[in-house]
C-alpha cells in the first residue's frame, strides 16, 4: 500500500493491514548523537488527555515525523520502537517532503496502519527511529510530561525538543511554544460593498441649526454651511414639543423665534445666534423629558433646511454640531454661541429618567441604554423607526423597555403599565402582544414600525440586527438602518447583520447599497471574551498556568494568567490569556463565588494591563468590554467587608439510615439526602417520560448509564469516622493556625485525605460494591463519580469540587477499594473546603456519596448542554450547547483547545444553530450534525420540564435552567445522558418585571 501523506493525513480512508511483522534485527542504541537522515522525530505525547483525537475519537498518545527533506519518503523503509532490541515497521506510506506523519501509540494495531503496537510511559519515555539497515536515524528522551503537554522540536525537525504547552500534532510546531489563535468562524456569506456618501446624514441647507441651548433658554446658532450669501427673512426657526408617535411639526407649528435682525444676510461660514426666551420653552418644560425638536424652514419649500430633535437635556449643557456644518448633534458642557463648535467638551454622560433616547448624544448613552442586559459577549440597545412619525427613532433602554411592544403600547398607544408578573395582566399582555407582532413582525406590507437592535459586540463589530422571525423585506431593513443611522454618532462604524437564512436572501436584493456584514462577523478577530461579569478588587498577579497550583493565591489577587486551568485557588479575579467556554469549571467556580472572570488575549502585555502589575486594582467585566483601573485601600477593605458570610451557615440534608448499594433505576430526586445530588439526578432520567410536541417519540425513555447504583452517604461516614479523619479534622478545625496559615491549612488537610485513602474499606460494603460490578458490567472498567450534598444547594453549586476516577476489578489500573477511598478524601480537597467555607456551608454536615456506572470507551462526541441561552439568561426559549468530539472534555480541556459552542433556538420558533465558538479537534468539521443537535434540544427540553417540579416547585427562580452532560455513543452514535442538574446563572438577578421568554 501507498499513499502519499501531507500534514494532516486522517482524511485518507485505508484498509487496515495486518499487524505489521516484529523484525529479526538487533535495533542498537548507541551512544547519543545528532539526529541523521530526512526523517525525524518531531513532537511526542505521553499523556493526551484531550489535546488531540485519533480517527474514532480516542485520546491517545502519539508521535508525530517529519520528513525534513527534499524528496519524497517511504515510511515502510524505517521502524520504531521505544526501547533497544525491538522495532515496529512502519506502514508502507509515501510522506512528502517537509510533510508530517502522526502514529498513535495506543497498543491498538487493529485501529489501522497509523496504530502503534505498544504504548508510552507518562512517566517519562524513550521513542527510537531506524531506517531499514537497523541504523537509529532518531531519538528523543521524553521526560515526564505535564497533561496533554509535548515534547516537540522547536523549529520543526531541526530544533531540540523541549516541552511545550500547547500540543501541534498535524500542523507545524513553530520556532517558538506559542497558544494557538482559535478556529476562526470564516463568513463564506459575504456581500457586496458599499461607499457611504459624504456628508451622511446630507442636510439640506443651505443654513443649518449648529447649536441650541435651551436649557435654561439660551439661543439657537444657525450656520450658513453654503458658498453664497443667505438673506434670513426667507427662513423660519420654530421650537416645538414632541411626543412620541407623533408626526414631525409642520412649518406653521411651535414657537416662532425671532431672528436678531430679520433683513440680515448671512455670508458663507457666517453665524447668528437666535435668542430664545423662558416662554419660548414653555411647552419644553411642561413635557416629561424636555422632549422636542427645533425646525429650520425655508420659504416655498416642502422639506426643513435642518431640524434637530432632542430629549433629557442636561441642565447648562448645548447641544451643538461637531463639525458644525455637518457633524451629529452633541450635548457639550459649555455652550459656545457665535464661536466654532470644535472645543466641545462632553459631558460624562446624562440622566435618561425615561429610560430611552432619541439619538446617542454623549458617549455614555449606549451604556447607559444598554444597562440591566443579561447578554454575554455583546450590549445591545433596541431601537424603533416609526414610519408613521417622520421615520422618528426611539431608542429603549434595556431595564425600563423589556420589548419593543411595551415601549410602543405605553408611550405611542397610550395604555396603561401592564403589570406581567400578575398572571391576569400578564394574560392581557401577552394577548396584546400577539395581535402586535402579527402586524409588525408577521407581514410586510401594512406594519407601522421597523423594530431592531444595535449591537456592540466585544470584537469591536457593530451590527444592526433584526428578529429572525421577522418578516421584514430588504428595502425595510435598509430604510430603518439609514433612519437609526442618523442617530448614532459614528454610521460608518455599523452595518446591517442577518439573524436568519431568509435575511440573507432578503439582503441579497439591496446588496451595495447598504453596508451588510455576514453572519459570523461579531466572532472573527476576537481578544477580549467576558465569562461572568462582576467586580472585584485585588493585587494584579501574572502567574503562569503550569504553576497556579502551587502559587500563594488569596480573594485578594487577581490573577493574570497564559491558560485556562482547571482549577484555581479561591481568588478575586481571574484573566486568562486562552478563551474559555461559560461551562469551563473556572467560570462555574467564578459564578459561584461571584468573582469577574475574563479572557484577553495577550492580557500580560496589554496596554491597559500592564502597568497594574503589582498593583491594588478594581476589576469590573462587562458584557462587551471590561474596566480596570488602581484602587483604593479603602474601598478595596469595604468591598471585601461586603463580600464576609454573615447569619446560619448552609446545613445540607442528610440522610445516614440508608445503607448498602441503591439502583438509581429504582431511586429519586427525593433521595439527594442519602446519595448525593450527581446520583439523584441521574436517577431521575430514568423518571422522564414526556417529550415535547416537535420532538420524535423514539427519544423515550432516555438512554441513562444502564445498571447504575450509589453507595450512600452512610458508608463514607463510616470510613472517614474509623479512619481517624474526622477526628483529625476536628483537631485542625480548633488550632488557630490552621484558620491562618494557607500552608498549614493545606497540609492538615492533605493529612485528613491521607488518612483516609491508608484505611481498609469495610469488607462488607466493598464487596457489595465489587459483586454489584461484576453482576451489573462484567468485565468492563467502571467510573466512580463524587456525589456530594454539598452540590446544588440554593445559594452554593459545589461542582467541580471533588475527585471522579475509574476503577477495575482486576485493578490493571485502579482497584475499586482505591477508587471508593479517592473520591470519599477528595471531600476534603482544600478548594472543595475553601470553596464550602466561602459559601458559608456546615463543614460538620458535609458528605459523600459514590455514583458508579460503566465507564463509556471511544465516544464519538461529548458535552454539556442547558436548557436556556447561557449568553443571554432571559432567554428560555433557546438552548446552549457545547460539544467536542470524541473523548476530549469540554468542561476541562487540554491546554489551546476550544469546543463547538452552539445557541439553539428549536420550534416553534425559527429553527436555528448559531455557532459562536468552534472546536479545534474536529479538522474543521461541525462536531454535531444538525439533527443531533435537534435531539439534544428536545431532551433539554423534556429535562427542564420533568425537572422543574422537584428542583423549583414554587417557580420562584425565574432563571431556572436545567444542565445536563451527554455523549454519542458507538458508529451509531447513540445519545446517551449521563447528568442532569440544576444550572446556576450565579449573582445575575433577572429583571424586576417578568420579562423572561
Amino acid at each position: 500500500m501507498s499513499l502519499a501523506l501531507g500534514a494532516g493525513c486522517s482524511d485518507a480512508t485505508l484498509d487496515p493491514p495486518p499487524p505489521p511483522p516484529q523484525i529479526e534485527c538487533v535495533f542498537a542504541v548507541p551512544a547519543a548523537g545528532a539526529p541523521s537522515g530526512d526523517l525525524r522525530i518531531n513532537e511526542v505525547m505521553t499523556g493526551n488527555d484531550g489535546a488531540w483525537v485519533d480517527e474514532i475519537g480516542e485520546t491517545d498518545d502519539f508521535v508525530e515525523l517529519i520528513n525534513v527533506g527534499q524528496r519524497p519518503l517511504d515510511l515502510g523503509q524505517y521502524y520504531l520502537g521505544e526501547k533497544a532490541g525491538k522495532a515496529t515497521r512502519l506502514p508502507d506510506l509515501t510522506l512528502g517532503p517537509g510533510r508530517t506523519v502522526l502514529l498513535w501509540a495506543d497498543d491498538t494495531p487493529e485501529q489501522g496502519p497509523l496504530h502503534l503496537p505498544f504504548k508510552l510511559s507518562s512517566s517519562g519515555a524513550r521513542v527510537l527511529l531506524w531506517s531499514s539497515p537497523c541504523e537509529l536515524v532518531d531519538r528523543i528522551d521524553v521526560p515526564a510530561l505535564p497533561r496533554s503537554e509535548s515534547y516537540a522540536r522547536l523549529p520543526d525537525g531541526t530544533g531540540d525538543p523541549s516541552i511545550c504547552r500547547y500540543a501541534t500534532p498535524e500542523r507545524l510546531n513553530g520556532a517558538t511554544c506559542d497558544p494557538p489563535e482559535p478556529p476562526n468562524l470564516d463568513d463564506s456569506i459575504e456581500f457586496a460593498p458599499f461607499e457611504w456618501p459624504e456628508p451622511f446624514p446630507a442636510i439640506a441647507g443651505p443654513l443649518v441649526i449648529s447649536e441650541l441651548g435651551l436649557r435654561p433658554a439660551g439661543f439657537v446658532e444657525v450656520l450658513n454651511a453654503s458658498d453664497e450669501a443667505v438673506a434670513l427673512d426667507g427662513f423660519a426657526l420654530r421650537l416645538s414639543a414632541l411626543s412620541p408617535g407623533e408626526p414631525m411639526p409642520d412649518a406653521e407649528t411651535g414657537a416662532l423665534l425671532a431672528w436678531p435682525e430679520a433683513s440680515a444676510t448671512l455670508g458663507p461660514g457666517e453665524r447668528v445666534s437666535v435668542p430664545v426666551s423662558a416662554s419660548d420653552t414653555a411647552a419644553l418644560e411642561a413635557s416629561p423629558d424636555f422632549e422636542g425638536v427645533a425646525t429650520l424652514w425655508q420659504a416655498g419649500r416642502p422639506a426643513p433646511s435642518d431640524r434637530v430633535d432632542f430629549m433629557a437635556w442636561p441642565e447648562g449643557a448645548s447641544l451643538s454640531r461637531v463639525p458644525d456644518a455637518a457633524g451629529m448633534p452633541r450635548f457639550c458642557e459649555a455652550p459656545s454661541p457665535g464661536a466654532a463648535n470644535d472645543g466641545c467638551a462632553e459631558p460624562p454622560g446624562r440622566a435618561l429618567p425615561s429610560g430611552r433616547a432619541r439619538r446617542l448624544e454623549t458617549a455614555a448613552d449606549f451604556e447607559e441604554l444598554a444597562r440591566g442586559g443579561t447578554e454575554v459577549g455583546e450590549a445591545g440597545v433596541k431601537f424603533v423607526v416609526d414610519m408613521a412619525a417622520s421615520d422618528t427613532v426611539h431608542l429603549l433602554g434595556t431595564r425600563a423597555w423589556a420589548l419593543h411592544y411595551t415601549f410602543i403600547r405605553e408611550q405611542i398607544q397610550k395604555e396603561p403599565h401592564l403589570d406581567r408578573c400578575d398572571p391576569a395582566q400578564d394574560a392581557e399582555f401577552d394577548i396584546g402582544w400577539g395581535l402586535f407582532s402579527q402586524s409588525e413582525y408577521f407581514r410586510v406590507e401594512g406594519r407601522r414600525y421597523l423594530l431592531g437592535t444595535l449591537v456592540e459586540h466585544t470584537n469591536g463589530a457593530k451590527t444592526v440586527e433584526f428578529s429572525p422571525g421577522d418578516q421584514i423585506i430588504g428595502d425595510q431593513m435598509r430604510r430603518a438602518f439609514f433612519a437609526v443611522m442618523k442617530a448614532v454618532p459614528d454610521p460608518q462604524a455599523w452595518a446591517i447583520r442577518p439573524t436568519a437564512a431568509r435575511q440573507v436572501q432578503e439582503l441579497r436584493y439591496i446588496e451595495g447599497t447598504t453596508p451588510i456584514v455576514g453572519p459570523n462577523a461579531p466572532y472573527k478577530g476576537l481578544t477580549y471574551q467576558p465569562l461572568n461579569p462582576a467586580e472585584g478588587f485585588g493585587t494584579l498577579t501574572f502567574v503562569p498556568a503550569r504553576e497556579l497550583e502551587t502559587a500563594e493565591l488569596a480573594p485578594n489577587v487577581i490573577v493574570v494568567t497564559d491558560d485556562v486551568p482547571n482549577e484555581t485557588a479561591f481568588v478575586g479575579g481571574l484573566i486568562t490569556e486562552a478563551f474559555q467556554t461559560p461551562l469551563a469549571h473556572v467560570n462555574v467556580l467564578a459564578r459561584g463565588r461571584g468573582t469577574p472572570n475574563m479572557a484577553l488575549r495577550g492580557a500580560r502585555d496589554h496596554e491597559r494591563l500592564k502597568g497594574l502589575f503589582g498593583k491594588l486594582v478594581r476589576l469590573e467585566v462587562r458584557a462587551s468590554e471590561f474596566d480596570v483601573r488602581e484602587a483604593t485601600a479603602a474601598e478595596a477593605d469595604a468591598y471585601w467587608e461586603a463580600r464576609k458570610p454573615k447569619g446560619e451557615r448552609l446545613a445540607p440534608a442528610l440522610d445516614l439510615s440508608v445503607r448498602g448499594i441503591v439502583p438509581l433505576d429504582a431511586a429519586s430526586y427525593a433521595q439527594s439526602d442519602s446519595i448525593g445530588s450527581k446520583a439523584a439526578g441521574m436517577a431521575e432520567l430514568y423518571r422522564v417520560r414526556g417529550v415535547g410536541q416537535y420532538c420524535p417519540s423514539d427519544l423515550l425513555p432516555l438512554f441513562v448509564p444502564p445498571g447504575a447504583f450509589a453507595v450512600p452517604f452512610s458508608h463514607y461516614m463510616d470510613h472517614f469516622e474509623a479512619s481517624g479523619a474526622a477526628e483529625l479534622l476536628a483537631e485542625l478545625e480548633r488550632d488557630p493556625e490552621f484558620r491562618a496559615d494557607p500552608r498549614a491549612h493545606a497540609e492538615g488537610l492533605a493529612q485528613v485525605r491521607d488518612l483516609m485513602m491508608k484505611h481498609p474499606v469495610v469488607p462488607e460494603i466493598l464487596g457489595e460494591v465489587t459483586g454489584a460490578i461484576k453482576q451489573r458490567f462484567g468485565g468492563d472498567r467502571v467510573r466512580l463519580r463524587s456525589s456530594s450534598n454539598t452540590e446544588d444547594l440554593a445559594t452554593f453549586n459545589g461542582a467541580g469540587l471533588h475527585t471522579s476516577t475509574s476503577g477495575d476489578l482486576d485493578a490493571t489500573s485502579s482497584s475499586v477499594e482505591d477508587a471508593l477511598r479517592t473520591v470519599w478524601s477528595s471531600l476534603w480537597n482544600t478548594r472543595a473546603y475553601d470553596e464550602r467555607e466561602f459559601g458559608h456551608v456546615e463543614q460538620a454536615r458535609a458528605a459523600m456519596a459514590v455514583l458508579v456506572h460503566e465507564a463509556w470507551q471511544s465516544e464519538r462526541a461529548q458535552g454539556v448542554a442547558i436548557s436556556r441561552n447561557a449568553l443571554d439568561a432571559i432567554r428560555d426559549s433557546q438552548y446552549y450547547i457545547n460539544a467536542q468530539i470524541g473523548e476530549a472534555s469540554v468542561t476541562n480541556p487540554a491546554p489551546g483547545v476550544t469546543s463547538d459552542e452552539i445557541v439553539y433556538t428549536p420550534p416553534p420558533r425559527t429553527i436555528k444553530a448559531d455557532y459562536h465558538g468552534r472546536s479545534s479537534l474536529s479538522r474543521g468539521r461541525d462536531v454535531l450534525s444538525f439533527p443531533e443537535v435537534q435531539r439534544i434540544g428536545c431532551v433539554l427540553e423534556a429535562v427542564h420540564r420533568h425537572y422543574r417540579p422537584l428542583v423549583d416547585p414554587t417557580r420562584e427562580n425565574r432563571l431556572y435552567a436545567m444542565q445536563i452532560e451527554w455523549k454519542l455513543i458507538g458508529p451509531e452514535r447513540r445519545l446517551l445522558v449521563k447528568q442532569a442538574r440544576p444550572y446556576s446563572f450565579g449573582g445575575l438577578e433577572a429583571p424586576g418585571d417578568c420579562r423572561e421568554f
